[in-house]
């Protein structure tokens, strides 16, 4: 067990390391692994032999255990060095890029199938493999990620689709009265069109997602009455109710009907309002787990 010396320069914790080398924290640890300089027991990280002839040793602390620390020079090791010159990414910086959040640049992984959501996390597709993606497991969450290298920053069909994504969000929320008024066509990712940004930018989200919709869905009664959007394998309507400054008096009173309908016949719906638009994640999350549909 180690102390440290005050005049001595401070040792470094493998997470610290990792942020030394702006490395992915679990992508450090996996490649020590590799090279043999630690391994993982039940209780936690432990030094090889090698680990230790590299410099590494324990130190305790009464908040986090005994744990790892190296000395700061080991930054300069050839094997860290090169580690360094084959950075990996994380989709959260990819989502950077773009200006979308990681859980947004996963999805767009996920429509490239490069990536595969389950119960354990963002997994692995062979596609995603050949395109040098390196899966990596949490250690206190265990919740599967993947890492990829900086070249994926120059993949064209990447690079396009992440934009794409980024410009939806962008245009949706510009809900001017005059886009209304020019009936203007917004078409989403999935190829269906819109008559304004706000449909646009739900419809995308839904597809990200991976929620089957269909769009302007009749309804299932005698008048000539349609949806915004519904959920075939749940039997759920979602319905934007935007400002009715935005409406002509014909479309806001088949709207008000239509709010009738849903009231009178019992149907599920999810109701979005303009303000929903600026934490749409959140709010759909929500709603569609309140009624059991399951969200990547």
């Amino acid at each position: 067990m180690s102390s440290f010396d005050d005049g001595a320069p401070q040792k470094l914790s493998t997470s610290a390391l990792a942020k030394a080398l702006e490395l992915p924290s679990q992508q450090l640890f996996s490649t020590l692994k590799d090279y043999g300089w630690i391994k993982k027991l039940e209780e936690g990280w432990a030094l090889t032999s090698k680990g230790e002839f590299e410099g590494g040793e324990y130190v305790h602390s009464k908040r986090y255990g005994r744990y790892i620390v190296w000395p700061p020079e080991i930054t300069e090791h050839p094997l860290l060095q090169a580690l360094e010159d084959n950075r990996h990414v994380t989709a959260t910086e990819l989502g950077k890029t773009v200006g979308i959040n990681a859980r947004e640049a996963n999805r767009v992984l996920a429509e490239l199938g490069w990536l595969r959501h389950s119960i354990q996390g963002w997994e692995l597709t062979p596609s995603g493999e050949s395109k040098g993606g390196i899966q990596l497991e949490n250690d206190n969450s265990g919740i599967l990620y993947v890492v990829w290298p900086q070249s994926i920053l120059d993949d064209a069909v990447l690079k396009r689709q992440l934009q794409n994504v980024a410009n939806v969000y962008s245009q949706s929320m510009v809900l001017a009265d005059d886009l209304f008024e020019q009936q203007t066509e917004f078409v989403s990712i999935d190829g269906h069109i819109h008559s304004n940004p706000a449909l646009l930018k739900i419809c995308h989200w839904l597809y990200m997602a991976g929620i089957a919709h269909a769009c302007n869905r009749q309804l299932p009664v005698e008048e000539n009455i349609t949806a915004d959007f519904y959920l075939p394998a749940h039997q759920l309507y979602i319905e934007y109710w935007h400002e009715p400054s935005a409406e002509q008096s014909g479309s806001l009173a088949k709207r008000m009907r239509r709010r009738e309908i849903y009231q009178q016949s019992g149907f599920k719906v999810i109701d979005l309002e303009p303000a929903d638009l600026e934490q749409l994640d959140e709010v759909m999350t929500k709603q569609l787990r309140h009624y059991g549909v399951r969200v990547i």
